[in-house]
């Protein structure tokens, strides 16, 4: 039951989140990083029996923190910058890409003591990539 009760929870919010519209984002998006877009795809997951993607923005990821623009910097609600990170997206993991992991686990560590950090997803579109 309990389970249910998590699954369900975690449906709603994500239903609410992706029903919110770009309007309720932080309306100055001027500060977005250069190549970031508001309607770039920063996660997605399977909702329901049905398995409906539900994709979130970094508009919607801002809203959630927030966000707003201080100067030239965007920062969450308690004035920490935000950084937004893209990993490298590799099929089969050979050694340059274990490698590659392992430096970016370290890269975000060393982000995450100074910033908020929004992870983006390999698959622009949100759908798994095989």
């Amino acid at each position: 039951m309990k389970h249910v009760t998590a699954v369900l929870l975690v449906a709603i919010a994500a239903a609410s989140t992706a029903a919110r519209s770009h309007s309720q984002a932080p309306s100055n998006l001027g500060c977005l990083p250069a190549g970031l877009r508001s309607t770039d795809t920063v996660s997605a997951e399977r909702i329901g029996p049905a398995g409906r993607l539900v994709i979130f923005t970094v508009a919607q990821r801002l809203w959630q923190l927030g966000a707003s623009c201080r100067g030239d910097t965007l920062v969450d609600s308690g004035a920490r910058p935000i950084r937004f990170y893209r990993p490298y997206c590799f099929g089969a993991p050979t050694t340059y890409a274990l490698e590659t992991l392992r430096r970016e686990r370290a890269e975000l560590d060393s982000l995450r003591r100074r910033y908020t950090v929004v992870g983006m997803t390999c698959s622009p579109t949100g759908e798994p990539t095989p």
